[in-house]
């Protein structure tokens, strides 16, 4: 901070290097977290086992269909049931899953196409049937510049073409990449891309500053349920036990008694000298202390604590419709860039495959169903909306007849422009000749 009139701050020294205190300020990257430390979050840890799969599964669980314009292709029911047969579902949401955790995972095809090695490329032309999906997490797969496409002319040149999967028992095997469905992890830097062996981020390592934050006010909110009532003793000739030897032994053996006492009998037995009390501490803030730092734990993740923490919406009048609106953006995101492409791609083998008898047209589109289903009070106002609406219009046609704007054939011409109403014209004709 310049400051060209000369002036400091004498107390606190702002503007005086080494003296302001912001200017002491520093950015604090956060560190890279392992893939055991990501593996125990999931796994012990409810909230952050949550943050993954919430998403995952709600990009999945709607379904989709396969469409030519607005229309649904006959074929799509056909392919959604292979879809089911495989178990898509689970495996992709499981793929998604992995690739929030560690930053990428795969789904290994296991297809009839007339291959003897996993490390050929898959013969499309040859395929018989997809026979299985199989999820395989980052720390599972590697490969390296050695396993990358070598031909400068080849539009995947540099990009790896052979993966070595660790299978569950150790096990190791080179696959074809044309055999693999990719997750590579939400968008990183190239730099830190290459340091992660081509894995994206991973979605703990935004938020562990604030998991860590709502983690130590749960417990410091315990640690304030545990001391909600003190009891305070006051004894006669404290001061002098505590001043010699043994003293202390003394009044730690009669306080022990006493809490003994009061627990078991639920009674204090206490000198003539002696005095006890109780007070009670108010913890009225510690409940929205908790419920500040579950929000600012949703707002970084992008899911609504009634989704993270099972709480209905706060406030009169509330129906938590905003903050559903971001997490169907975030699950939207998630459909369109990382889940379409490789669903894309299984629908499209799907339909190659000879023994399904599938044919899918040269073009369609792959649409997921809405994430929001409104309630059936949500259906009637809006059918009582479009009811409203379209009594409005027709007020205002019968009011331009009234008035001599139009007349009724004009106004029959102007409805049938529309397109809303098939109107039968026959008595036009009919009315024109009568005149």
């Amino acid at each position: 901070m310049n400051h060209l009139d000369g002036y400091y701050n004498a107390v606190i020294g702002q503007g005086a290097y080494r003296r302001d205190p912001f200017s002491l300020y520093r950015f604090r990257p956060g560190r890279i977290l392992t893939d055991q430390e990501c593996s125990d979050l999931f796994t012990y840890n409810g909230i952050a086992q949550k943050v993954v799969t919430a998403p995952a599964d709600e990009a999945v669980k709607r379904g989709f269909s396969l469409k030519d314009g607005d229309a649904e292709l006959p074929e799509s029911r056909a392919v959604q049931s292979v879809f089911q047969d495989l178990e898509g579902e689970e495996r992709f949401s499981r793929a998604l899953a992995w690739h929030r955790l560690y930053g990428g995972g795969a789904i290994l095809l296991i297809a009839d196409d007339g291959a003897k090695k996993l490390d050929e490329p898959l013969h499309e032309d040859r395929l018989k049937s997809i026979e299985k999906l199989c999820v395989y997490e980052a720390p599972d797969i590697s490969t390296s510049d050695v396993f990358a496409y070598s031909d400068p002319a080849d539009p995947r040149y540099g990009q790896p073409e052979y993966y070595n999967i660790t299978g569950y028992f150790g096990g190791s095997f080179t696959v074809h990449e044309s055999r693999l469905l990719l997750f590579r992890g939400d968008m990183i830097p190239s730099g830190q891309r290459r340091m992660r062996n081509n894995w994206g981020a991973k979605v703990y390592e935004k938020l562990y500053d604030d998991l860590t934050r709502y983690d130590a006010s749960l417990a410091l909110g315990l640690m304030a349920l545990s001391r909600l009532s003190q009891g305070i003793l006051k004894l006669d000739g404290l001061a002098a036990k505590l001043s010699y030897d043994g003293g202390e032994k003394e009044v730690m053996q009669r306080l022990q008694l006493l809490d003994m006492s009061r627990h078991l009998m639920n009674t204090i037995a206490l000198d003539t000298t002696d005095e006890y009390d109780q007070k009670n501490i108010p913890i009225s803030g510690v409940k929205d202390l908790l419920e500040e730092f579950q929000v600012a734990l949703s707002a970084v993740t992008d899911i609504p604590v009634t989704v993270l923490f099972g709480r209905s919406p706060g406030g009169l009048n509330s129906t938590g419709k905003a903050d559903f609106e971001n997490y169907y953006n975030l699950v939207e995101r998630i459909q369109r860039r990382t889940l379409r492409p490789q669903l894309s791609r299984l629908v499209a083998l799907i339909g190659k495959c000879s023994d399904y008898h599938i044919r899918l047209p040269e073009t369609y589109t792959l649409e997921f169903d809405p994430l929001w289903s409104p309630t059936e009070k949500e259906q009637a106002e809006t059918k009582n909306t479009l009811a409203q609406a379209e009594k409005n219009r027709s007020d205002a046609r019968v009011a331009l007849v009234r008035a001599g704007a139009l007349d009724a054939n004009e106004l029959r011409d102007k409805l049938e422009e529309e397109g809303e109403y098939k109107l039968d014209r026959t008595l036009d004709k009919d009315t024109g000749e009568a005149e």
